[in-house]
């Protein structure tokens, strides 16, 4: 891309944000007359293989833009939100491989070893819904993606604002103790989770950081 368009680019981008509950709605507030000029002739080719009623919705929005109504611009765009980072779909990957080799490793466990462990400090408890994006990442990924088909018709939202600092205790414990392919975790190597845990509070420095 040309430097100029580039440098058109970026301009647009910077001024197209406004705050949703968990993410930014991308809407421009301005655009140039060539920016105008461009989506009205978009629109009026658009127009010509519309049935009526698209027909008149494309007529709005060109006048729209030929009167420059910057407060019904949204009226013009669809809405196309915020990019959710790389790192947000890999942290969740990274959390939910953690549980099938914990589940599997539970699964493996006698009726002894289970019963000397405090299973349910370990248990998964969703992402929290009010910092949105991993939550609805994860929704995305198992109803409308088909993956992670353990989790399909399973409560994800959490409510818990610490979970996300829960669960990064767990990976260090998950990224230190490595196991062979199709291998297990022992009891001592789940103790060691229930551990990393057990007293957990918030720390000043335990802030999740979306």
């Amino acid at each position: 891309m040309p430097a100029r368009c580039l440098q058109q680019s970026e301009n647009f981008v910077a001024k197209t944000r406004f705050i949703l509950p968990f993410t930014e709605i991308m809407i421009p507030e301005s655009l140039t007359l060539v920016e105008r000029q461009l989506l009205i002739n978009q629109y009026q080719i658009l127009s010509k293989e519309a049935d009526y009623n698209e027909r008149e919705m494309y007529q709005r929005r060109i006048e729209i833009l030929e009167k420059g109504y910057t407060g019904l611009y949204p009226k013009v765009f669809n809405a196309l939100y915020e990019e959710v980072p790389i790192s947000v779909y890999d942290e969740i990957e990274s959390v939910l491989a953690m549980y099938k080799l914990i589940n599997e490793s539970v699964r493996s466990l006698t009726v002894e070893e289970r019963e000397l462990l405090q299973l349910d400090l370990l248990e998964f408890e969703g992402f929290d819904h009010n910092n949105g994006m991993y939550y609805h990442m994860m929704s995305y990924l198992v109803d409308k993606m088909g993956e992670h088909s353990d989790y399909r018709g399973r409560e994800l939202k959490s409510h818990n604002p610490s979970c996300m600092i829960k669960y990064n205790k767990m990976l260090a414990i998950f990224n230190k103790i490595k196991v062979a392919k199709g291998s297990f975790y022992t009891a001592t190597h789940l103790q060691e989770f229930i551990d990393s845990v057990a007293n957990m509070r918030q720390e000043p420095g335990d802030e999740v950081v979306l």
